[in-house]
C-alpha cells in the first residue's frame, strides 16, 4: 500500500468517526439503552485488553531504543534504563488484568511484574539480532511512538478532567443523571472522551514499522484492517458495558488518530511508505536526539 491510498484510508476512517459522533450527540442515550449489559463478560475482556497496544507498543519502542544505545551509541547506562522503562510499561500493561482475576491492586502488580517478564524477553529477542542501520531508523521510529503515545494520554486525560461527564453505568443507580457531551457538568465523571477507544487506537503506530522491518514488509492493508477492528470492539465492549457513551469512544478515538496522522505526516513527510523522518525537521530530530 503506497502512501496515496494510506491517506485515502485515512480520510475515510475520519469521516466514518465523525459520523458516528454526530450519531451519539443526537442518539447517545438510545444507543446505550440498547447495548447495555451490565457485568458482560466481553466488556470485562475489552476494558482489560483495549488500553494494552499502547504499552505492548511502548515496552518495544524502549527496547529498540536500548538496543540502539548498545550497539550504536556504545552507552550500556542508557541501555538499562531503556530496560527498565520497558519492565516497568509491561506492568502498567497487566495491572488491570491482574486486578481483574485476584481484586487486589496489590496482587495486581505482581501479576503485571511476573506477566511483563516474556513480553520483555520476547521484544529483547525480536530486536537484539538487528542490524545497526535498522536500530538507527527503529530508533527515530521508537521517539516518535513515544510521544504520541504520551501525547494522546495527556490530551484524553485534561479532556477527561475538563469535561467531566458522568458514565452511563453511574446514570442506572441513580448516582448521576445523563448530560450530553456538549454541556460541561464538572461532576467529576470520567465518560468523554474515552481512554481505551484512545489507547486501542495507537495499533495504527505499527503502520511505519512496515517500512523498517523485512517481516512487516506489505502488511500496511492488513495491519490497517486489524488495527480498526480491534478499535471498533473496543468502542462497542465499552458502549455495552456502560463505561461510556458513542460520542465518547468516537472521540476518543478521534483524538488519537488524528494526533497519530499529524505526527505521522509532520516525522515522515508525504512519503510514509519510504518511512524516513523528514529532512525537513533537523532540529525536531537533534532535539530528540539529545533527549533518547
Amino acid at each position: 500500500m503506497n502512501s496515496k491510498k494510506l491517506y485515502i484510508w485515512s480520510a475515510f476512517v475520519v469521516a466514518a468517526v465523525f459520523v458516528l459522533f454526530a450519531i451519539g450527540t443526537l442518539f447517545d442515550l438510545k444507543v446505550s439503552e440498547i447495548l447495555y449489559a451490565r457485568d458482560n463478560a466481553f466488556g470485562k475482556i475489552y476494558e482489560v485488553a483495549g488500553k494494552m497496544p499502547a504499552f505492548v507498543i511502548a515496552v518495544f519502542a524502549c527496547f529498540a531504543l536500548g538496543e540502539n544505545a548498545k550497539v550504536n551509541e556504545k552507552n550500556n547506562a542508557k541501555k538499562i534504563v531503556f530496560y527498565i522503562l520497558a519492565y516497568l510499561a509491561g506492568i502498567l500493561n497487566f495491572i488491570d488484568l491482574g486486578e481483574m482475576l485476584l481484586g487486589s491492586k496489590l496482587y495486581a502488580a505482581a501479576v503485571g511484574a511476573v506477566l511483563s517478564v516474556p513480553l520483555c524477553v520476547t521484544a529483547f529477542f525480536a530486536l537484539k539480532d538487528l542490524p545497526s542501520d535498522k536500530l538507527l531508523t527503529l530508533k527515530k521510529w521508537a521517539i516518535v511512538v513515544l510521544f504520541t503515545v504520551a501525547l494522546i494520554a495527556v490530551l484524553v486525560f485534561v479532556l477527561k478532567t475538563i469535561w467531566g461527564r458522568a458514565r452511563y453505568v453511574d446514570t442506572q443507580t441513580g448516582d448521576a443523571r445523563f448530560t450530553p457531551w456538549y454541556k460541561l457538568v464538572r461532576t467529576g465523571g470520567d465518560s468523554f472522551p474515552s481512554g481505551h477507544a484512545a489507547l486501542g487506537g495507537t495499533l495504527f503506530l505499527l503502520l511505519p514499522l512496515c517500512g523498517i522491518l523485512d517481516k512487516f514488509k506489505g502488511k500496511e492493508k492488513s495491519i490497517f484492517v486489524v488495527a480498526l477492528v480491534f478499535v471498533a470492539v473496543v468502542m462497542i465492549s465499552r458502549i455495552s458495558d456502560g463505561h461510556h457513551y458513542l460520542s465518547d469512544v468516537a472521540a476518543g478515538f478521534g483524538i488519537a488518530f488524528v494526533v497519530e496522522v499529524i505526527v505521522m505526516r509532520v516525522s515522515y513527510g508525504k512519503k510514509l511508505d519510504k518511512m524516513t523522518l523528514n529532512k525537513d525537521n533537523n532540529k525536531i530530530e537533534r532535539l530528540l536526539d539529545a533527549i533518547f
